[in-house]
């Protein structure tokens, strides 16, 4: 299949761009907003990608190659507060709650 400007690329729904047989992994930006509790979920989700600072989550990295660890600790998140979007596009990953 061969993609034309005028239309977007097919994507996984981790938002890797699908051409032909190869596919190109992106970038997310995540982020942990003022609404986390410190529960320390997505620590114990996905250690390398969120710490705990002063008692609340941070994201160790402000991007990060798609890795489903990233989506389930959004996911596990009792307080719906890591956003995962694409780097290139702003285009939400994560579900909104």
């Amino acid at each position: 299949m061969e993609a034309r400007a005028d239309r977007p690329l097919p994507r996984t729904p981790r938002g890797d761009v699908v051409s032909g047989e190869t596919s190109q992994p992106r970038r997310w930006r995540v982020r942990v907003t003022e609404k986390c509790g410190g529960c320390g979920m997505c620590v114990m989700t996905a250690p390398l990608y969120f710490q705990l600072v002063d008692g609340y989550s941070q994201a160790r990295h402000s991007e990060v190659e798609p890795d489903d660890a990233v989506l389930a600790a959004a996911e596990l998140c009792p307080m719906s507060a890591i956003e995962v979007v694409d780097a290139d596009t702003g285009a939400e990953v994560t579900p909104t709650p």
